[in-house]
């Protein structure tokens, strides 16, 4: 799991996506964001912003994701329909980011530290590809941050052996009989980075699709020059 953690993904990276929401009637909602990301020796930092529709234009979302495994995440949301930085509390990350199917913490990540891992497969194959599968669970000590702030008693993660990126994922909800499926596809080597251009997000209750969310990643650039002072929440409020 450090090798899956240390994962080269740059130091810095721009990016346009789009995040379709879908419901269990296949009616969608398509949004528009652009992304940034900033690692630095003790944090790293990101920043997302909503381009469209004009229902989510100008939302900002930033996230500063610290090294130290004793120390919470600090997030903030910016609405421009009530022209405040809203902080989200760390009981507040489990929640859907933006109404999709990732969590705050999906999109965040967490850290490897919290958990045990147990082999359940040396080798599954996985669109062509093989995979360690590995069952992660909580340990008891971080049981109830980690219940918390991920809302998932324990995952499943199939993560490809030659690159080490994750390709699919399954994660129990603290809520009887909610399961939430992951998928990474269409893996593609970008500035010697190895990025899956489509994520994907599907809840189900009691073994039927509730609904899915699906993440698109267009143009992205890595190990690029990022300004500091864009991962601010004065920036949010200025906006692009």
């Amino acid at each position: 799991m450090k090798a899956f953690d240390e994962r080269d993904t740059g130091q810095s990276s721009e990016g346009v996506s789009q995040m379709i929401l879908i419901d269990n009637k296949g009616n969608q909602r398509v949004r528009d964001m652009m992304q940034y990301r900033l690692q630095r020796p003790d944090v790293e930092k990101s920043l997302i912003f909503f381009l469209q529709p004009g229902d989510v234009k100008g939302t900002a979302y930033l996230n500063y994701d610290y090294e130290a495994e004793s120390r919470e995440d600090d997030s903030w949301l910016y609405l421009p329909a009530l022209k405040k930085v809203n902080r989200i509390a760390a009981s507040d990350q489990s929640g859907a980011f933006m109404g999709s199917d990732f969590s705050y913490s999906d999109i965040n990540g967490t850290h490897i530290e919290w958990y045990d891992y147990a082999i359940v497969s040396n080798s599954e194959i996985v669109d062509g590809a093989d995979c360690w599968v590995i069952l992660s669970t909580p340990k008891p000590e971080y049981s109830e941050q980690v219940s918390m702030q991920t809302g998932y008693q324990k995952s499943q993660l199939w993560i490809r052996k030659d690159n080490y990126v994750q390709v699919q994922g399954k994660f129990w909800e603290e809520k009887p009989g909610r399961i939430k499926y992951f998928s990474a596809k269409e893996l593609e080597l970008i500035d010697g980075i190895w990025t899956a251009r489509r994520l994907q997000m599907v809840s189900t209750r009691n073994g039927q699709k509730q609904h899915a969310s699906v993440i698109n990643v267009g143009s992205i650039k890595y190990n690029i020059d990022v300004s500091e002072e864009l991962f601010t929440t004065q920036s949010m409020e200025r906006g692009l």
